[in-house]
């Protein structure tokens, strides 16, 4: 009986023992997280306070300051509403959701211009091209799509072609408009485009000979295609293309040229069905001809 008790006395100790032990590393883990958190460095960051719209000049009650990790901070974001709303003031370059941080790249100098060129990536170019109903996709091309820019035309010594200048341009403005939030379709008569340079010669040289149009993609797509150049012959799913010459003009619909002729008349072209394969023609006879 003594020795039971004993038994449970030391069993009794050590669980005292191990409680104590688990309650001072909880704690001291729970110390160590809250003492982390009250260092926690923070900075003033400007957000904004509503929605703001594209074009919408900027004022102190659309703004507000809160306090942000120092490490998170975006670059080009402000610490003071002063720099935002004094002297010539800044405007929305595209629509602007509440409690989202203001940068430099989604804001404007002043609120009487706004000016394409910040929207420009380094190293490219703004070229406007222009559209129709039938260029500009119906009007469905808004600012902030991506297009592929196409370019047909019609050589005096060749049929026509049709080339690929572009894949993924951007589109940053459709007539003047690049709001990036814009709904509402639209007929206009130009767009602007991002592309490199080269993209642009080649672009403003096609302008001069022929037709542009532009070619929605989905705004994910970054794949690059290869196409070599169209043209009318190559107007089909990849099928063999069957073309029938028409007959030969002449007085009757002889085959024979008359007697004082024969000499000098121009071989009657082939009749049948000419087979176009590629390149390669083939004159296959008609039956019973």
């Amino acid at each position: 009986m003594r020795r039971s008790s004993i038994i449970m006395l030391i069993a009794a100790v050590a669980l005292g023992l191990v409680a104590v032990l688990f309650a001072r590393t909880f704690m001291g883990a729970g110390g160590d997280s809250a003492a982390g958190g009250r260092n926690l460095r923070t900075v003033p960051t400007v957000v904004a306070s509503a929605d703001i719209n594209f074009g919408e000049k900027l004022t102190p009650a659309k703004l507000k300051l809160v306090e942000w990790p120092a490490d998170n901070v975006p670059a080009g974001s402000f610490q003071r509403m002063e720099d935002l709303t004094s002297g010539i003031g800044r405007t929305a370059m595209r629509p602007i959701v509440a409690n989202e941080i203001l940068t430099e790249k989604s804001l404007a100098s002043g609120a009487n211009r706004l000016s394409t060129a910040p929207l420009l990536n380094p190293q490219m170019r703004a070229i406007a091209v222009p559209v129709n109903e039938v260029t500009g996709v119906s009007g469905l091309i808004f600012p902030g799509d991506r297009v592929d820019v196409f370019f047909t035309r019609q050589p005096e010594e060749a049929m026509p072609i049709g080339e690929l200048l572009a894949q993924g341009a951007r589109v940053l403005a459709v007539g003047t408009d690049t709001n990036l939030g814009k709904e509402k379709a639209e007929v206009v008569k130009s767009a602007t485009i991002e592309v490199s340079p080269l993209q642009a010669q080649k672009i403003s040289l096609a302008l001069t000979v022929g037709t542009i149009n532009l070619v929605l993609r989905h705004f994910t797509d970054e794949a690059r295609v290869r196409l070599e150049t169209a043209q009318v012959m190559d107007l089909n799913d990849g099928t063999i293309t069957r073309l029938v010459r028409k007959p030969a003009s002449g007085g009757g619909g002889g085959d024979a040229a008359p007697a004082g002729n024969r000499g000098s008349a121009a071989p009657a072209p082939p009749r049948g069905i000419v087979v176009m394969r590629g390149t390669d023609t083939i004159v296959q006879p008609v039956m019973g001809q």
